[in-house]
């Protein structure tokens, strides 16, 4: 009996609360503009990375790539954060990832208080 990729789950153990963004993008579909784009750092697992997709009518990140380079760490929290298991076939090869959404994105400041949002 196989194993369906959707029955797969990221324990919750590896999960932070709080996570580094190392770089910002916009994301669409088609050429129609769907919200931003967040990669972050997964600390708990080997410093993987994972981009986190916010829908969002928004013209502007909550942090530009630029600010977040100048200021050096920057932590971002997600609201109602769901991650999924996603798999493709490529011939005779399958490759496999991990697909994140987010309702909303907020930038934290160092103190642990919410400055921004989208």
């Amino acid at each position: 009996m196989g194993i369906k990729i959707t029955n797969l789950e990221l324990p919750k153990s590896k999960l932070e609360s709080e996570y580094q963004v190392v770089s910002v993008a916009r994301w669409q579909k088609d050429g129609e503009i769907l919200g931003w784009s967040y990669e972050r750092i997964l600390t708990k697992v080997r410093y993987e990375k994972i981009s986190v997709k916010v829908a969002t009518t928004a013209e502007a990140p909550i942090i530009s790539n630029d600010k977040s380079a100048q200021q050096g760490v920057t932590m971002i929290i997600f609201e109602n954060l769901a991650i999924r298991p996603w798999a493709q076939v490529d011939g005779q090869f399958i490759n496999c990832g991990l697909s994140a959404t987010a309702d909303s994105a907020k930038l934290v400041n160092k103190k642990g208080g919410n400055i921004s949002a989208h």
